[in-house]
């Protein structure tokens, strides 16, 4: 699978770092070029083409290999920038699949009706863990060959909801349905099966949309879409 990710920052290339160890083929596209020279210095170069140039640009995104990309995933700092760039790889290069972040939660639906395929509305927070460098192995199976269905849902768990009090190995989800972040306060874990949901966790939910029909009722409160 080839993938093209917008922005070389911490989100950006930490996510890079992850696809490279699971062999997927992945470009990076970074305006800045000091960043570009970090990145070029780092272990990770020699797995990946860095392009330095504007995301938005449709010649840098023909540049980068756009026209044999499987899926895009813009994660810059800016959501016009993402948002651009995710129009220019759908409607005018032909993109399978295009992943945004959205950094103002404000524009999910916004992103969601231009058509970017899925929007990750919780990334500042998802980033905050990268930058701590925790596990974050679930983030390669947002690009599965088998999410083309996929959709990112966020929920509140209910005080009646049948999560609370309950490890994550009890629960009954779905099968390719992924928990990807939970968020407690100001604290953003990677749940393993042991991980206890309480009361007014957000968690934030990767699976089919059939699939997350079944969610919902574990976690009675759904957020976004």
């Amino acid at each position: 699978m080839n993938l093209v990710i917008a922005g070389g920052g911490n989100v950006g290339y930490y996510l890079a770092r992850t696809l490279c160890e699971r062999k997927y083929h992945v470009s990076i596209i970074e305006e800045k070029a000091e960043r570009c020279e970090w990145i070029e210095n780092s272990n990770l170069v020699r797995n990946l083409i860095l392009i330095h140039g504007d995301a938005t640009d449709e010649q840098i995104l023909k540049d980068a290999g756009i026209k044999n990309c499987d899926t895009f995933i813009a994660v810059t700092g800016q959501d016009q920038n993402n948002l651009t760039a995710c129009m220019l790889a759908k409607e005018l290069l032909h993109v399978k699949r295009t992943i945004t972040r959205v950094n103002n939660p404000k524009n999910i639906r916004v992103f969601q009706k231009l058509g970017v395929d899925a929007v990750v509305s919780s990334a500042d927070r998802i980033s905050n863990m990268i930058e701590q460098e925790l596990e974050w192995a679930d983030i390669g199976s947002i690009l599965s060959e088998k999410t083309e269905n996929a959709r990112i849902h966020q929920y509140i768990i209910g005080a009646n909801a049948s999560a609370v009090n309950s490890r994550l190995s009890d629960l009954a989800l779905p099968q390719e349905t992924i928990i990807i972040v939970a968020i407690r306060g100001s604290r953003a874990f990677i749940p393993n099966g042991s991980f206890l949901f309480n009361e007014g966790d957000e968690v934030v939910v990767m699976g089919a949309e059939e699939n997350l029909r079944m969610v919902e009722k574990l976690f009675y409160h759904e957020v976004m879409i």
